[in-house]
C-alpha cells in the first residue's frame, strides 16, 4: 500500500502552541511530503478549526515551499486550494449549512440555558461566531475542564448535538460533521480512501478524524494531551517523540521506512 493522501491538523500539530513570534514548521516535515509527493502524488490536507482569513495569515507569515492542497476550515467547511485562493466543495459545504440551520434552530432552550452558566459560573469569555451559535474561550484549563464536563451534560437530550474542543476553547456542530467526516468528504471528492490516508492531531477536537474509518494510519506528535495518545495507541497508530511538525516528520519517516 502507498500512502496518498496526509492530513494534518494545524496548531499544536504542526505549528507548536504558544504565543511566541517565532513558532515554525520544521523543515524535515515539508521534505518528507516532498519525497511523499514525488513518489506517489501525496495530496496534503490541513484539517483545521481556524477560518480561512486566519490560516491564510499564518501560511503566509511561515513563508511554507507549497501551501496544501486541500483545507477544512472550522471542523468543518471544504475547500480545494488553487492557486493559494480556497474553492469551495460546494455540495459537502451546503450539506453542512443546512444540517446547522436546523439544528440550532431545534436547540435554542440549551442555547439560553449554556449561556446562563457561563454568566453566572465562569470567567469565560463567549458569544455566537460565524460556525456556532456559541463560542467559548475558558478563562485557564481548569475552567475549561469543569465548561466541558457541564456541557457534556446538558447535551445528552440533542444526539444530534456535539461540542468540539481545542485547548479552551469550544465551539458546537451536528454530530455528524467533524474533522473526520470532512476528511471522508475529500477522499470521496478525489477517489482514496481510508487504506491509503494518514491522520495526526494532537487534542480532542481532532479525535473524531484519529479513526481507521478515516484513516489507515495514526499518528500524534508527544505534546498531545493523553486521550488523542490513548486513541492512536489503542488503534495501532504511531506515538512520536518529538513535538508537533518535528513530531509528524517523524512518522513520515517511519511510514516510509515501513514501506521500504
Amino acid at each position: 500500500m502507498n500512502l496518498r493522501l496526509v492530513c494534518t491538523d494545524f496548531d499544536g500539530t504542526l505549528l507548536p502552541a504558544g504565543e511566541e513570534d517565532d513558532r515554525s514548521i520544521c523543515p524535515e516535515f515539508f521534505s518528507r511530503l516532498q519525497q511523499l509527493k514525488k513518489r506517489s502524488g501525496v495530496v496534503w490536507v490541513i484539517n483545521t478549526g481556524r477560518p480561512w482569513e486566519s490560516l491564510r495569515s499564518e501560511l503566509e507569515r511561515q513563508r511554507l515551499p507549497y501551501w496544501p492542497d486541500w483545507v477544512v476550515l472550522g471542523e468543518r467547511e471544504v475547500y480545494r486550494i488553487e492557486g493559494r485562493l480556497p474553492a469551495p466543495h460546494r455540495a459537502w459545504n451546503q450539506r453542512c449549512s443546512e444540517l446547522h440551520r436546523e439544528l440550532f434552530a431545534a436547540t435554542t432552550s440549551f442555547w439560553e440555558g449554556m449561556r446562563r452558566f457561563l454568566q453566572h459560573e465562569t470567567r469565560a469569555v463567549y458569544g455566537q461566531a460565524e460556525w456556532s451559535p456559541l463560542e467559548i474561550l475558558a478563562a485557564d484549563a481548569g475552567e475549561a475542564d469543569r465548561i466541558h464536563k457541564k456541557i457534556l451534560d446538558w447535551i445528552a437530550p440533542f444526539p444530534d448535538l456535539s461540542v468540539q474542543r481545542n485547548f479552551a476553547g469550544f465551539r458546537f456542530s451536528h454530530r455528524e460533521i467533524h474533522k473526520g467526516s470532512a476528511l471522508q468528504a475529500v477522499q470521496e471528492e478525489i477517489g482514496l480512501d481510508a487504506a491509503v490516508t494518514l491522520a495526526a492531531g494532537d487534542h480532542h477536537n481532532d479525535l473524531p478524524m484519529l479513526d481507521r474509518r478515516y484513516a489507515a494510519f495514526l499518528t500524534c506528535p508527544v505534546n498531545a494531551i493523553p486521550e488523542v495518545k490513548d486513541r492512536v495507541r489503542g488503534q495501532g497508530g504511531f506515538l512520536a517523540s518529538r513535538p508537533a511538525s518535528a513530531g509528524i516528520a517523524e512518522a513520515l519517516s517511519r511510514f516510509e521506512a515501513c514501506e521500504a
